[in-house]
């Protein structure tokens, strides 16, 4: 006869997006990263004078001689991103998988040396491997007459702070475009050293082959003011979907019973007609 049916599993999943790009552009709101990426790739992405024009990563294809490569874009970052400020992690977690970080920095900024250190200091304490893979430090806006008049001092302070994984400091103007073909050489010489990551050694979950069992309880048979109550996970999850208003239904469960040895067992402890059977919530009639 047709049963029910049981309740069905309900399973709540939260499922991670990484982006995948070989070059993965770092720094804080309004650097000038949607400009570099716009001038040197098909990428649209969103220009202003205000920060955070972009919320969400940027992708775009870079080419260069025969060489190309895929840069991202990752939303400015904020001291207190690691922790989620800004929507740090959102953020992030995009560029972690990049094989190389261009650093672009602000040259207008009150101190780039300062933002330099804060935004490294956010990525190792998201993830120190992310913190260990490759850089390039790009100052933006040489186009701006301040800019180009502190060049050596900004330099000799930024090589200072970079220290011994120093690939030197470019200098560029997105905005005119001065130094970015040098600065897309530089990309395209760091990534040929580097390896390409293999999808398929991204560490993944280990499948769940089988559903967890839980310990089966002993079947037993026992009296309560008067109602025998069976303990039986079988009968139970039978008796639980059927229709015990349907007298064939019965049928089937007392040809379960006789099969089971259950039915002998309700002899043996004194069941008589007309008395009730309890199966964990379900009451029905013995005949």
């Amino acid at each position: 006869m047709a049963q029910r049916g049981e309740k069905g599993e309900r399973v709540v999943l939260f499922l991670e997006l990484k982006m995948l790009a070989d070059v993965g552009l770092l720094a804080k709101p309004n650097a000038g990263k949607s400009t570099l990426i716009s001038m040197c790739s098909a990428a649209k992405a969103k220009i202003a004078d205000y920060p955070f024009t972009t919320v969400e990563p940027v992708l775009g294809v870079v080419q260069v001689g025969l060489s190309d490569f895929v840069m991202m874009e990752v939303p400015g970052l904020l001291e207190g991103a690691s922790e989620g400020v800004g929507l740090g992690h959102e953020f992030l977690r995009h560029a972690e998988r990049a094989r190389l970080y261009v650093h672009i920095l602000d040259g207008l900024s009150d101190d780039p040396v300062e933002d330099y250190r804060m935004i490294n200091k956010e990525v190792e304490q998201f993830s120190s491997e992310m913190a260990e893979k490759p850089q390039l430090v790009v100052v933006n806006k040489l186009d701006v007459t301040e800019v180009r008049e502190q060049k050596d001092e900004l330099e000799a302070r930024l090589l200072e702070a970079i220290g011994h994984r120093s690939n030197g400091v470019h200098f560029m103007s997105a905005a005119t475009g001065e130094g970015v073909d040098t600065l897309m050489g530089k990309i395209v010489g760091a990534l040929a050293e580097l390896p390409k990551e293999n999808v398929d050694d991204v560490p993944v979950a280990e499948p769940m082959h089988s559903r967890p069992q839980q310990a089966t309880r002993r079947e037993e048979v026992r009296r309560e003011n008067g109602v025998y109550v069976v303990v039986s996970e079988a009968m139970e999850r039978l008796t639980a979907f059927a229709d015990t208003r349907d007298q064939r239904v019965l049928l089937q469960l007392w040809r379960e019973m006789r099969r089971s040895g259950m039915a002998d067992r309700l002899i043996d402890a004194g069941i008589e007609a007309g008395d009730t059977i309890r199966f964990g919530k379900v009451d029905i009639e013995w005949f």
